[in-house]
């Protein structure tokens, strides 16, 4: 679950602070379920939360 963190600073810039993270990977997984690619994903649990 660390690639999907290191990946959300590599691509958006966004550091996920600790407190969001479960929820964030949560999100992640359930769009990655959704048959959307990991950067899709990653970028809409960003928007969800409203981490930018």
């Amino acid at each position: 679950m660390e690639k999907v963190l290191e990946l959300s600073r590599a691509f958006y810039g966004v550091m996920v602070p600790r407190k969001f993270r479960k929820n964030f990977i949560k999100k992640v997984v359930e769009y990655l379920n959704d048959r959307y690619s990991i950067e899709t994903a990653i970028g809409l649990a960003i928007k969800e939360l409203n981490l930018r």
